[in-house]
C-alpha cells in the first residue's frame, strides 16, 4: 500500500470533536472539585453563622464577585490552555479589572481620617485566611487537573498556573461562605494572597499534565 493511500484510508476513519467536547471535560472536571471542596469546608470549617444577614449586605456579594469573576476568567484561561495553539490575551487581560476594582474600594475604605486601617486590613482572620483558601483549593486541583489531561495542553507550566488560578478563585468563593471578613482591603490582599499562592502552585505542578 501506497503510503498516500494508507494516510487517506486512516483520515477516513477520523470523527470530528464536539465543539462542546473541552467545555464538557472542564465542566466533570469543575464538578468533582466544587463538590469535593464544599464539602471538605462544610466538614472542616462550617458555614458562617450569620450567612443570611451578611447576604443582605453589599459588602458580601463585593467579596463573593470578585472571587467568582476571578474564577470565570480562570475557568476562560484554562479552555483555551486545553487548546494546542490557542490564545489566552484576552482573559488574562481582562484580570486587571476585578483586581482595579478591589483596589478602588481599598482605597474607599483606607484614605479617611477616621478609619480603622489595622482592622480593615487585618481582620481577625488574616494569619489563616490565605491558608485556608489553599486548602479548599486541593479537591479542585484534583478535579481541574484530571480535566487537562484529558485534553491536549502544551504549555504546561502555564497551563498548570491556569488551572492553579481557577482552583484559587473558586475554593475563595467557596470560603467566602465561611469567612465572617468582609472590608474590601482584607480582600484585596488575603483572598488575592491565596490566589496567587494556588496559581504559583499550579504553575510548580504543571509537569504532571505531560501527556
Amino acid at each position: 500500500m501506497q503510503t498516500d493511500d494508507l494516510i487517506v484510508q486512516l483520515s477516513g476513519r477520523l470523527h470530528p470533536v464536539r465543539k462542546t467536547a473541552v467545555l464538557g471535560t472542564l465542566a466533570g472536571g469543575m464538578a468533582i472539585g466544587v463538590i469535593g471542596s464544599v464539602l471538605l469546608m462544610l466538614a472542616t470549617m462550617g458555614v458562617r453563622p450569620d450567612l443570611a444577614a451578611a447576604m443582605a449586605g453589599g459588602a458580601f456579594w463585593m467579596k463573593f464577585t470578585y472571587t467568582l469573576v476571578i474564577a470565570g476568567l480562570g475557568l476562560w484561561v484554562v479552555e483555551r490552555q486545553g487548546r494546542p495553539g490557542t490564545e489566552v490575551t484576552q482573559p488574562l487581560a481582562l484580570l486587571a479589572l476585578p483586581v482595579a476594582a478591589i483596589l478602588i474600594l481599598t482605597v474607599i475604605q483606607l484614605v479617611p481620617a477616621n478609619a480603622d486601617r489595622q482592622a480593615l486590613i487585618m481582620g481577625h482572620s488574616a494569619k489563616v485566611c490565605a491558608l485556608l483558601i489553599v486548602f479548599l483549593a486541593m479537591p479542585l486541583f484534583v478535579g481541574i487537573f484530571w480535566a487537562l489531561r484529558q485534553l491536549a495542553p502544551t504549555r504546561l507550566m502555564h497551563a498548570g498556573a491556569a488551572a492553579g488560578l481557577l482552583a484559587g478563585g473558586t475554593a475563595a468563593t467557596i470560603y467566602a461562605f465561611h469567612c465572617p471578613e468582609s472590608a474590601a482591603p482584607f480582600v484585596a490582599i488575603w483572598y488575592t494572597s491565596g490566589i496567587l499562592v494556588t496559581t504559583l502552585l499550579g504553575a510548580a505542578m504543571g509537569r504532571w499534565l505531560r501527556w
